[in-house]
C-alpha cells in the first residue's frame, strides 16, 4: 500500500492538495495543475477589502498622446513614408535675377540671414556651455542613479534573504510536521496490529471455549 501522506481537508475532490512539498513527492503534473486551478478559482472570488493603490494618482494613459504623436501613429498605421525634413529654414536664398535691383527683396534676404546667424550663435553658445558644464552634471546624475541602484539592489538582497528565511522556516516546520505525521502513522499501524492480534486471540479463545463446552456438554448460550 502507498505510504500515508498529509491528510486533506474534507472535499468532494479525489485529489490530494493539502500536501507538504518538502515531504510529499508523489504528485505529478496533473495534481499540480489541479492545485493551480483551485487557486485560480479562489482568486476569482477574492474581493480586496481596501484599495491598496489609493495613495497613487489615477493614471493618465493619454498624457503622451500629443497631436503630433497621434498624427505620426496614424501615418505609421497607413504605412506612409516619413516626410522629408524641411531645410528651407536653413537656406539663405538671394533675390532672384528679376529682383536683383529690388532693395526690399535684398533687405528681406539680409534680415533672414541675420536671423539665421543669430540662431547659429545661440546654438554655438549652448554647445560651449554644454561642453563646459554638462559633463559634471551628467556625472553627478550618474552617481545619483548609481546610489539609487545600489539602494534598490540592497533592498532586493534584503527581500531575497527574507524569502530564504521564510523558506527555511517553512521547510523546518514541514519536516517537524512530517516527523509527527510519521510517528502518528507508526503509532496508528501499531495499534491496528495490536487490535488485530487481540481479535485473533479472542477468536482463538472463543474456539477453545466452544470446544471445551462441547466436550463438557455445556450450553454456552444458556449461560449468557
Amino acid at each position: 500500500s502507498p505510504q500515508m501522506q498529509a491528510l486533506p481537508a474534507p472535499s468532494q475532490s479525489s485529489h490530494l492538495v493539502d500536501a507538504l512539498p518538502y515531504l510529499d513527492t508523489a504528485y505529478g503534473e496533473t495534481d499540480r495543475q489541479h492545485a493551480l486551478n483551485l487557486i485560480a478559482n479562489e482568486c476569482k472570488i477574492f474581493l480586496p477589502t481596501t484599495n491598496y493603490l489609493k495613495h497613487l494618482p489615477l493614471p493618465d494613459y493619454d498624457i503622451f498622446l500629443t497631436p503630433t504623436l497621434m498624427k505620426e501613429n496614424a501615418r505609421m498605421a497607413k504605412k506612409e513614408e516619413m516626410p522629408k525634413l524641411d531645410m528651407s529654414r536653413c537656406e539663405l536664398p538671394a533675390p532672384s535675377s528679376a529682383k536683383a535691383g529690388d532693395k526690399q527683396a535684398w533687405k528681406k534676404a539680409i534680415e533672414n540671414a541675420r536671423a539665421q546667424n543669430e540662431h547659429l550663435v545661440v546654438r554655438e553658445g549652448n554647445l560651449e556651455l554644454m561642453e563646459e558644464l554638462a559633463a559634471d552634471g551628467f556625472l553627478r546624475r550618474n552617481r545619483l542613479l548609481e546610489d539609487i541602484l545600489h539602494s534598490e539592489e540592497e533592498k532586493l538582497r534584503s527581500e531575497k534573504q527574507k524569502i530564504l528565511q521564510i523558506h527555511a522556516k517553512r521547510k523546518a516546520a514541514q519536516l517537524e510536521a512530517g516527523s509527527k505525521l510519521k510517528d502518528g502513522e507508526a503509532a496508528w499501524v501499531g495499534m491496528l496490529t495490536k487490535n488485530y492480534q487481540m481479535e485473533m486471540a479472542i477468536e482463538q479463545l472463543e474456539r477453545e471455549n466452544a470446544a471445551k463446552a462441547k466436550k463438557m456438554k455445556i450450553d454456552l448460550d444458556s449461560l449468557q
